[in-house]
């Protein structure tokens, strides 16, 4: 009986003894990686793994080491062994699937990912990374869509997640909950100023053009300083009719970015001649026939322009109208400017032909009025009323004064 306890301590002993030897040739391991000894390092990871293939964390750890020396398969093929002998461990989970990401293996890392959260549910990476592989899908964004919202609940601090989840509500016209995850992102980057040019767009959208020319402003502080900002602050100065903006903006966009934009030369255009610089209108306006002879826009605006300047200038007003109308027969503003070209002409039965065009084809608050103006000069004071009525219902405020003075009660 003594001899059996004798042996069975010794066993024991020798055991115990045989697992600090291993246990020593680990930790010796680890110091070598901690130096970035990787090849040493490997030599006696490999040691504790041939003493006990059980060792989870010798695999786990040899194949770090493998992949600091860019020997992706070895890594993988150790990440494999580890999670063979230990299924429940998350850190190598979580790095082959970074390794299956970087190989472009999207199932095999999504299976990974799924392995991760299943152990740690509260895992904000794993869901990240899995939002990311989804996006890749098509059928399957609305998962990651999913999986950003539960990185967000879990308070993630990646703006990403933020942007993303605010792009899938913008898509899906939801420009409250989209504006609200761009909050939520500059609050985390602050000094990105493309994030503050995406939520111009949902305020623009929401017809908050105050917050929208201001966030396109700190855009292009924060060094956003590319074509789409201009041209959206541009647009948006024009629209709120603070024309000498709009025109910095619009020239920034032709000499900085060579814009050779129709659109811009017309809106500049149209801004000067609402500061009264006629020269400089027909300068752009014509800027804009050169970019497209097929447009009517540029021609009948470069008509009006003309006519401003007098008898002598009539010949071109009446040529850049008529091509206008040429190009496009049915464009109602066509109509409408050689309609009050003939009005200040005194041309009214010609102005009456154009108004009435004008009309059938766009009924606008401002035709009415004009029809009105001329059936007044016409001496149809019944019809010229019944029009400005109908301009001065419409909101056109010149039409509300010109009721009073010259219509019955």
């Amino acid at each position: 009986m003594k001899v059996f306890f004798l042996i069975s301590s010794l066993q024991i002993l020798l055991s115990t003894l045989f697992s600090q030897t291993i246990n020593d040739i680990f930790e010796e391991a680890l110091i070598l990686k901690k130096n970035k000894k990787f090849t040493e390092a490997i030599a006696k990871f490999g040691e504790v793994v041939k003493k006990d293939k059980f060792y989870h964390e010798a695999w786990y750890h040899r194949a770090t080491c493998y992949l600091e020396l860019n020997k992706t398969e070895l890594a993988l093929n150790d990440l494999n062994q580890c999670l063979t002998v230990k299924k429940d461990f998350l850190d190598a989970y979580m790095l082959r699937a970074n390794l299956n990401i970087k190989q472009n293996k999207i199932q095999e890392a999504i299976l990974d990912l799924n392995q991760v959260i299943r152990l740690k549910p509260n895992n904000i990476e794993a869901y990240e990374k899995r939002a990311e592989l989804y996006f890749t899908i098509p059928e399957k964004n609305i998962n990651a869509f999913y999986d950003l919202q539960k990185a967000a609940e879990l308070k993630t601090n990646n703006d990403w997640v933020y942007i993303e989840m605010a792009k899938y509500f913008a898509n899906k016209n939801k420009i409250n909950e989209a504006i609200q995850n761009y909050n939520k992102a500059i609050e985390l980057k602050p000094n990105n100023g493309e994030y503050y040019f995406l939520r111009s767009i949902q305020y623009k959208n929401n017809n908050d053009i105050s917050s929208a020319l201001k966030d396109l402003s700190t855009a292009i502080e924060k060094d956003f300083k590319n074509k789409e900002a201009y041209f959206e602050r541009a647009n948006l100065y024009f629209e709120k009719r603070i024309y000498d903006n709009a025109i910095n903006d619009y020239t920034i966009l032709i000499n900085q970015f060579r814009s050779k934009n129709y659109e811009i030369y017309v809106s500049r255009g149209i801004c000067y001649s609402t500061l009264n610089k006629t020269a400089e209108a027909i300068k752009d306006f014509s800027k804009a026939i050169t970019i497209n002879q097929s447009k009517a826009t540029a021609y009948y605006l470069r008509g009006s322009e003309y006519h401003k300047l007098g008898k002598t200038k009539e010949p071109l007003a009446i040529k850049d109208f008529n091509k206008a109308i040429e190009l496009e027969p049915n464009n109602a503003d066509a109509y409408l400017k050689r309609a009050i070209y003939y009005l200040e002409k005194q041309k009214y039965t010609e102005a009456l032909e154009d108004i009435n065009k004008s009309v059938k084809i766009k009924s606008s608050s401002e035709t009415h009025f004009y029809k009105g103006a001329i059936l007044y000069e016409l001496k149809k004071l019944n019809e010229a009323c019944v029009e400005l009525k109908k301009s001065a219902q419409m909101g056109y405020e010149a039409a509300k004064k010109k009721v009073n003075e010259i219509c019955p009660n």
